[in-house]
């Protein structure tokens, strides 16, 4: 998440340059190649990682399902292929030939791809939700399940914001005032970020891990006494 936070500051940077640069100038000076190549890789890297947090990777299960696999093996070329559409759409306008169409296929590759990054979600929460029926750790077990039913929700309201409240927000809004779409939709972006790292931190002494620590150890000690016994 820090990584990303990192791009997505590039990425803004290379965007303000490219926007100056044109009302000055009026040309981009290579700042809108910049833009897209730093936001092809945003754009994998973002879906990847809400993936793997979805999946509950490192957290959940140190490995990969093969149902987890084949989301991310859906996402990734989709996400190619948008971030090609956005930079074709970015560096044409309305007037180009079949622009509309390629705008709406955009919009329908960046609808599939953030409807398949909440499949890896919804299956850990019932992952979690059959773990509490069966395992002794219900109290671990309780506490991943409310951050995994938290995240869902965080996830449906950024995608509900950014993708469909934002976009109704541009056919409203006058000309002289579309920076704050701009701005509305960075700072949801922000706190998105801001919410996944916070939540998904590595810590010293993981509440949800100290159980699993303490029977480790007691684990250990059974075993040490064990090797008296005979």
């Amino acid at each position: 998440m820090g990584a990303l936070v990192c791009l997505k500051a590039v990425i803004l940077i290379c965007e303000a340059e490219d926007r100056s640069f044109i009302k000055r100038t009026g040309t981009a000076h290579g700042w809108d190649v910049a833009f897209y190549i730093f936001n092809f890789f945003r754009g994998i890297m973002l879906f990847t990682l809400i993936v793997l947090i979805g999946t509950g990777w490192s957290f959940l299960k140190p490995y990969l399902q093969e149902k987890d696999k084949r989301v991310l093996m859906l996402v990734i070329p989709l996400q190619v292929v948008a971030n090609i559409i956005a930079a074709m759409l970015g560096m044409s306008g309305p007037s180009a030939k079949d622009w509309f169409e390629w705008k709406q296929l955009f919009l329908l590759i960046d609808i599939v791809c953030c409807g398949a990054v909440l499949f890896p979600i919804a299956w850990s929460i019932k992952h979690l939700k059959e773990a509490t029926q069966t395992d002794g750790k219900a109290a671990a077990i309780l506490r991943k399940l409310t951050l995994f039913r938290h995240y869902y929700i965080v996830v449906i309201c950024y995608v509900y914001f950014t993708r469909v409240f934002v976009f109704s927000m541009m056919t409203r809004i006058s000309f002289r005032h579309m920076w704050t779409i701009d701005l509305t939709r960075e700072c949801a972006t922000l706190a998105f970020y801001v919410f996944t790292g916070y939540k998904f931190r590595p810590v010293m002494h993981n509440p949800s891990l100290m159980i699993e620590e303490e029977e480790g150890e007691a684990q250990a000690l059974n075993t040490g006494n064990s090797a008296f016994d005979f």
